[in-house]
């Protein structure tokens, strides 16, 4: 569980730790798990619920609200009227392709 398959998977998850380099499969995937299958460390994901973190802002709903990406790819929405391009956030809700959150502050 968790592996990368090159004929059923378009792209994978690098493990970081030293000594692993495992490749996992990609978030979004039936096998994705959020730790790595070879030495188990967290591949860091999926943000955890009240987690301060810096995203990037990337698009805006017709709705209004900020569509933003952590670092990893996972998909934060954030209901704010902000003109910055980064943005340091907590994280409100998980679910699980997508979460909110709400505004620490501007990262210009």
């Amino acid at each position: 569980m968790g592996r990368y398959h090159p004929g059923k998977h378009d792209s994978f998850i690098k493990c970081e730790t030293p000594r692993c380099g495992a490749n996992n499969a990609p978030e979004g995937s039936t096998e994705y798990d959020t730790d790595c299958w070879r030495c188990g460390e967290s591949l860091g994901g999926k943000p955890e619920l009240g987690d301060v973190i810096t995203v990037d802002i990337v698009d805006e709903k017709s709705d209004g609200t900020l569509v933003c990406k952590t670092e990893s790819g996972f998909v934060l929405f954030l209901e704010e009227d902000i003109g910055a391009i980064q943005a340091t956030v907590r994280v409100t809700s998980v679910d699980e392709t997508y979460g909110e959150a709400e505004l620490v502050e501007t990262n210009q």
